[in-house]
């Protein structure tokens, strides 16, 4: 999670706290359009909260401030893990059912993997952002839209709008 090299890389594209870009909006909408969920966001995690390169149906004040704190990130577990994390009730997850982002955001159902740069070795070390989608309290999605992220993602990484490094 803290991997120095990771969030080196991460820093060198110079997407934290840049402004929206048409190209990240895109695969989010795209994202929300194709499962049919209410939120879609783009996630870059820093050591210490997860920036919203791009983000759709993210309520206030989470919208407009494009961040959480760590605490509320669940993208925190697929950067530790590697791998895609599809979970239709965040409250039963043991992995999830603590993150206060249920509480203040209304989270019930997630699904994220991993974006890969175009240029980088397939290592955690370079895994930089983050696509998922958000099943919320209010509204009912089912877990079989959640489970079609994983299609949706193997499709996108091979072609992500993510910057490459820059050397040095």
């Amino acid at each position: 999670m803290q991997a120095p090299e990771r969030l080196a890389a991460l820093h060198r594209t110079e997407l934290l706290d840049s402004p929206a870009q048409e190209n990240f909006d895109r695969l989010t909408r795209l994202t929300s359009t194709v499962l049919n969920v209410p939120v879609a966001l783009v996630s870059l995690v820093d050591s210490d909260r997860q920036f919203f390169k791009s983000c759709l149906g993210l309520a206030q004040p989470w919208a407009s401030q494009r961040q959480t704190p760590l605490s509320h990130s669940f993208c925190q577990h697929v950067v530790q893990s590697g791998r895609p994390l599809v979970v239709s009730d965040a409250r039963e997850h043991p992995l999830l059912r603590d993150n206060p982002a249920i509480r203040d955001l209304g989270v019930m159902a997630y699904a994220g993997a991993p974006l890969i740069p175009n240029l980088a070795p397939m290592s955690s070390a370079w895994w930089l952002g983050y696509r998922c989608v958000l099943g919320l309290a209010n509204g009912s999605r089912t877990t079989q839209n959640l489970q079609r992220t994983g299609e949706c993602v193997d499709r996108a990484t091979a072609t992500s709008p993510t910057s490459s490094p820059r050397p040095g």
